[in-house]
């Protein structure tokens, strides 16, 4: 059985009240905090939407499409290999596409960072943030700028680098700036959670607000029946019952030395049945586990850390401790690496899973969407 070490217990908590239902005297008090801290935090999203709905507050627009991908509910979807996949698709389609991310975690989030100009890194993770310099290492010909002003980044990216298409990462809840085109990822394994909103549960919104979506993109449907996704589709098309529904899975395309990695490899892959020890900072470690044991790793260990966390030399000490003392390997995301290949490298053998996304049902329907709002701007 796989050993899990929460590093930060206050999220582990919180994971336990959401994915159980037999609840302590303790418990249910929390869960009645929560409760009312939920009812506090939906009143604020929607006060904050309506603002921009009814004209209180300013909705601006750029001169460009703007294409935004997000979700309804935290972490775990997907959305930053999605976006590297559209980018790609737009370069395709002869588009010379910008990525604007808020860069979350990064010093330079409330004021705005170029992370890349499309043809090098310019900033580190803790400027841009992990997520950000991620995107701008996997995305070598498009820009990436972070920032919480979307609207700033935004008109940068076309008078700095002449973009005729934008990518908002993660702004299915960024009111500020014009959307053309908005594409939410559902997980299709966990579609809404326990239907409760942050922090009781894990949505973000209403799953009414499914509506304001123009292209629904399901992930994980390939670990459901045939059964099981006929019911998770109708329980989506209960909120928005004519935006195209396609399908996109993740895949595992290497787990690299981070060395090489560091040199632009993603394809090396240890043998079936290595031991390893999952290290992440993620809002849901529990997919990249589960993509190891999926891959073929034994996977003894995992090192939970809180989302974006920065890692440290006395935490590379634990893991070469553990893997002496195992005798396997470390594994951890791409989003990790990057913050460990800023630090000092360290002398323990440390891999790197590297993952892409691909629309595997419905792809051309994904593209004609993308290409008519294009041909709408124009």
């Amino acid at each position: 059985m796989m050993k899990i070490r929460y590093k930060n217990k206050v999220n582990a908590y919180f994971q336990y009240l959401m994915h159980t239902s037999s609840f302590s005297v303790f418990d249910r008090i929390v869960l009645g905090l929560l409760s009312f801290f939920s009812y506090i935090y939906g009143w604020g999203v929607q006060y904050i939407r309506g603002s921009y709905v009814q004209g209180k507050k300013v909705i601006k627009k750029v001169s460009v499409p703007v294409i935004s991908i997000g979700n309804i509910t935290a972490g775990g979807t997907g959305k930053t290999p999605l976006t590297c996949f559209f980018a790609a698709v737009l370069q395709q389609q002869g588009k010379k596409p910008a990525v604007l991310t808020r860069g979350y975690g990064g010093t330079a989030e409330h004021t705005g960072v170029t992370v890349s100009d499309g043809k090098r890194l310019l900033v580190t993770p803790e400027v841009g943030g992990d997520e950000a310099v991620l995107m701008g290492r996997l995305l070598p010909q498009v820009p990436v700028l972070a920032g919480k002003r979307r609207y700033e980044t935004a008109r940068q990216a076309i008078r700095d680098f002449a973009c005729d298409v934008l990518l908002l990462d993660d702004g299915f809840q960024h009111w500020q700036l014009h959307r053309d085109l908005d594409i939410v990822l559902i997980d299709g394994t966990n579609p809404f959670g326990n239907g409760h909103v942050l922090p009781r549960g894990i949505l973000r919104e209403k799953p009414e607000q499914l509506q304001r979506a123009g292209l629904l993109v399901l992930t994980k449907g390939e670990s459901l029946s045939a059964d099981e996704k006929k019911k998770v589709v109708c329980h989506i098309r209960q909120y928005n019952k004519t935006a195209p529904l396609v399908e996109a899975q993740l895949t595992v395309c290497g787990c690299t030395p981070l060395v090489r990695w560091r040199q632009g490899y993603r394809t090396d892959a240890p043998v079936a049945g290595t031991k390893v020890i999952a290290i992440s900072a993620l809002g849901n470690p529990q997919v990249f586990e589960r993509t190891l044991v999926q891959s073929g790793y034994q996977v003894i260990d995992s090192l939970q850390y809180a989302d974006h966390h920065p890692y440290t030399e006395k935490e590379y000490a634990v893991w070469r401790q553990l893997a002496a003392a195992t005798g396997a390997i470390l594994v951890t995301t791409e989003k990790d690496a990057v913050k460990i290949a800023a630090l000092t490298e360290a002398a323990f053998p440390l891999y790197v899973l590297s993952i892409t996304m691909t629309i595997t049902q419905g792809r051309e329907t994904a593209e004609k969407v993308i290409q008519a709002q294009w041909e709408d701007k124009s």
